[in-house]
């Protein structure tokens, strides 16, 4: 086994907009990774970069590849160009992590998964919300049988980012961000159902564009069913206002023969027992003292070192795209998709 202590993971960033910085900082707080160098086709920004983070930077993603210190790319560019860059650097030999969504279509994803698999590298997906403390906790009290058989389980993620997209942003275009906020930011609440409650089955949907000028819509509601046989339903926003400039809508609420748990990001946990009087409140600090961001990193250099799959890998990102994909269809022809319908499309 590969000790990172001694001998860190080298990595190169490509996409140098905001989430490719904020990633770079958490490359540098991360044991076991190494910041080495970046590229953008923006020569303004990748000077920025290079001059901000004290590394590298190439003047074209071929000279990239072609750096044989370079071992892991972390992608942050717009959606429909992750699976471009993710084939080209397995062929060339480089583990890569790229953000979510895995892709935008599932012939793309599964290109990423083949290419990185004939390539001997391992894909992992930035699905950063599943390892918040809260979602912990909530797995770990699925897990221990506190809720019984689940029969039921409700989730929203809505923000106002909708309202401020302009042409100049990838996210105001179809090709980009198709589906809006189910593939821009609830794509995370599918991974943590997904995580918390096992594969979905069967998709319904609803997509409206109320107020937001972008191509795409900005409400959207799914009814899912699980394989397990569970419902849920899963809403998003893009135009509703949070608290503050970081607090948006984000809970996942889960109701069994037994218990039900209420779990919001930002407030915490409710628990409610058969048979209890009052609700009981798991405390704790959400962001304190646990860098979420930094354990999937973390996971990602641990993957490569010890030759195991990421926790979020290939497959898992694509059954969540599927759900998107099938959402988006079942609007398009007002009926249920099952998710197998998507994943068995050609193109």
């Amino acid at each position: 086994m590969r000790d990172l202590g001694k001998n860190p993971i080298k990595v190169a960033v490509v996409g140098l907009g905001r989430w490719g910085n904020t990633i770079a900082g958490v490359v540098e707080r991360t044991p076991g990774l190494t910041l080495t160098t970046c590229f953008t086709r923006n020569q303004e920004r990748r000077d920025a970069f290079a001059a901000k983070f004290g590394c590298g930077k190439e003047q074209s993603y071929e000279s990239l590849l072609a750096r044989n210190d370079v071992e892991a790319l972390i992608i942050t560019v717009p959606n429909n160009k992750h699976a471009d860059l993710t084939v080209a650097a397995a062929a060339a030999g480089k583990h890569v992590f790229v953000d979510k969504p895995i892709a935008t279509t599932i012939p793309d994803a599964r290109a990423m998964i083949d290419a990185c698999r004939k390539g001997g590298v391992k894909l992992a997906i930035g699905a950063s919300s599943r390892r918040l403390r809260g979602h912990r906790l909530c797995k770990k009290l699925v897990e221990d049988g506190l809720l019984g058989t689940v029969a039921l389980v409700e989730t929203n993620y809505s923000k106002e980012s909708g309202l401020n997209y302009t042409p100049d942003n990838w996210q105001y275009f179809k090709d980009g961000s198709p589906g809006g906020p189910l593939m821009q930011v609830a794509i995370h609440q599918i991974d943590n159902l997904y995580y918390l409650f096992g594969p979905i089955k069967r998709v319904s949907a609803e997509f409206r564009k109320i107020m937001s000028k972008s191509e795409n819509p900005d409400v959207c509601v799914l009814w899912l069913e699980f394989e397990s046989g569970l419902l849920g339903t899963l809403g998003t926003s893009f135009i509703t206002p949070g608290i503050g400039r970081e607090r948006h809508t984000y809970f996942i609420n889960a109701y069994g023969d037994q218990g039900s748990f209420h779990h919001d990001r930002w407030t915490g946990t409710e628990v409610w027992r058969k048979g209890a009087q009052d609700a009981e409140r798991i405390e704790y600090e959400e962001f304190k003292g646990f860098d979420y961001l930094g354990e999937e990193l973390r996971d990602f250099a641990e993957a490569i070192a010890t030759n195991r799959s990421p926790e979020v890998d290939g497959e898992a990102g694509m059954q969540v795209l599927a759900v998107v994909l099938a959402a988006m269809r079942s609007s398009e022809l007002k009926r249920p998709v099952e998710l197998k319908e998507i994943l068995n499309l050609k193109g």
